[in-house]
């Protein structure tokens, strides 16, 4: 197999091994580690971690089949649904199992481990199937985590492209009564109707903004602290 063919032969691939390399150009291991080898002085391949590599310099491409299961959430899914303007620095992935943040191509790629794996689905991007949360699973998932700035999840929420009838029901699936306190006020805030997550809360008094004082007026129905300008989710 020549160059051009290899090369686009692993390009289908989000990211390869050893074995899948071999696999493709019917070569001896030691043929593979020492061709893998020279195409990554060249360049052309990015070693992942150890055993794995691949040919794309757009993370999303190959983030979540780094660890299986996992899928693209939090803040990169927000964004790259367009619900908020920010740009994410990190790439982040929920996954089933603890998995260190690995750095490829300069850019940090963090996993979060996360018991509620579902809520996910396979899109085509870039000509590769890649995992990655809807948009309300996406959102429950920054709240159950706070991993990212309270107000880039509420801006999800005030951009009008949520279900919020899937919202609630993921709300209530997750079980997390923080969760359900925060999602029941931004949907009411911004003229939902979250009457079926007021049932389901606690008694305690939690702040909206997990990233700021615990200061500020108190909502009763919802049991939140409104530790933020009113008008900044207008």
């Amino acid at each position: 197999m020549n160059a051009i063919h290899l090369l686009k032969a692993l390009e289908r691939c989000p990211l390869f091994t050893i074995n899948e390399f071999i696999r493709v150009t019917g070569s001896s291991a030691k043929y593979a580690r020492n061709h893998i080898y020279r195409l990554k002085k060249a360049g052309l391949v990015f070693q992942i971690q150890k055993g794995k590599y691949t040919l794309h310099t757009d993370p999303l491409i190959y983030a979540s089949h780094i660890t299986i299961p996992s899928y693209i959430s939090f803040w990169t899914a927000i964004r790259h649904y367009n619900l908020t303007e920010q740009l994410p620095n990190d790439i982040m992935v929920a996954s089933a199992r603890p998995k260190k943040q690995l750095t490829v191509q300069g850019i940090k790629i963090k996993f979060y481990k996360l018991k509620e794996m579902w809520g996910y689905k396979k899109e085509r991007y870039a000509g590769i199937d890649i995992f990655i949360a809807e948009k309300e699973k996406a959102v429950i998932d920054a709240m159950l985590i706070r991993n990212m700035p309270f107000d880039e999840a509420a801006k999800a929420i005030s951009s009008k492209e949520i279900d919020a009838n899937k919202l609630i029901e993921y709300s209530i699936k997750a079980g997390s009564k923080s969760a359900m306190k925060r999602i029941g006020w931004l949907l009411e805030h911004y003229g939902f109707n979250a009457d079926a997550l007021s049932g389901k809360i606690d008694n305690n008094y939690i702040a909206l903004g997990w990233d700021m004082a615990k200061k500020g007026k108190k909502d009763k129905k919802w049991k939140i602290i409104i530790n933020w300008r009113e008008d900044a989710f207008s």
